[in-house]
């Protein structure tokens, strides 16, 4: 904190400085409690000075001038590191170069690197959006994303991307599969594989699970839960479409029936807890 007052940071610097250290420290307790090794030390005082070089300039570079005026002030080096490494996910040597820094890797190794680093883009509540707004698409953008997801992951936090797609026969009726396990009714639908965009993800997915082509697709609704699954917090979000499909739908692998029924049916069904919401979706919107 005397630095932070020495190199006469601004009042807003050093009270965001406060909350991303609150966040690293917090987050490195979760860490190290499913069993990885973090010095919450190190995360406490990383956290504190990672912007001291907003003293000098608020470029992407005040990480890098950050550490040199650390390795100046006989700080060690392991701060020294944190603090050089926490703008956006990282920079390369590459962009460091372009940027007229020394030709090294700014990018997180350790993981109390990686944890400043996430808890200086969570601890502000639209830092991640203001940050896709200016480098959305970037390889900058997509490691920052990257590391973002790997501590989500060391904090027992999943976040998972489905789709799913309520297909219509021309009378109307909806389509259902039956899971083998649980013996639960859904629609046709799972994952969003990487690269992979929603619509396509659900034109796949119907005809992998249905053998049925979707034509006039339209967005529906979203639909989202967190649960716990064993040590694991999930957090599944579901994009859900509508569109037209005709013809005899396919089974097999984890369903063991198709059905095509109409919303009053489905509605006496026993659905997966994730349908249910899409089924008082398409009620109200009938109503």
């Amino acid at each position: 904190m005397k630095l932070l007052l020495k190199y006469k940071l601004p009042k807003n610097i050093v009270e965001h400085s406060k909350r991303v250290r609150r966040t690293a420290v917090r987050v490195a307790k979760e860490i190290r409690r499913r069993g990885w090794e973090v010095d919450l030390k190190l995360v406490e005082e990383g956290s504190l000075l990672h912007d001291i070089g907003r003293s000098k300039t608020h470029g992407l570079e005040h990480g890098y001038i950050g550490g040199e005026i650390l390795r100046k002030e006989g700080v060690g080096e392991e701060v020294a590191r944190i603090v050089e490494r926490h703008v956006l996910g990282g920079i390369s040597r590459e962009e460091a170069e372009r940027m007229g820094m020394p030709a090294r890797s700014f990018i997180p190794e350790t993981v109390e690197e990686k944890v400043v680093c996430y808890a200086d883009k969570v601890c502000e509540k639209g830092k991640v959006e203001r940050i896709e707004k200016l480098l959305g698409g970037s390889e900058m953008f997509g490691r920052m994303r990257r590391l973002m997801e790997e501590v989500d992951w060391m904090r027992g936090r999943v976040q998972e991307l489905n789709v799913y797609v309520v297909v219509r026969d021309s009378r109307g009726r909806i389509l259902l599969l039956k899971r083998r396990e649980p013996k639960v009714w859904e629609f046709p639908g799972g994952g969003v594989e990487w690269g992979e965009s929603p619509e396509k993800a659900a034109r796949r997915e119907v005809l992998e699970e249905t053998g049925l082509k979707i034509e006039r697709m339209k967005l529906l609704c979203t639909s989202s839960k967190v649960y716990r699954k064993g040590d694991l917090r999930k957090h599944s979000v579901y994009i859900v479409f509508e569109g037209r499909g005709e013809g005899r739908a396919k089974f097999g692998g984890e369903h063991s029936m198709a059905l095509w029924a109409d919303l009053e049916k489905i509605k006496r069904l026993k659905l997966g807890w994730n349908v249910e919401p899409i089924v008082k979706f398409l009620s109200r919107s009938s109503s």
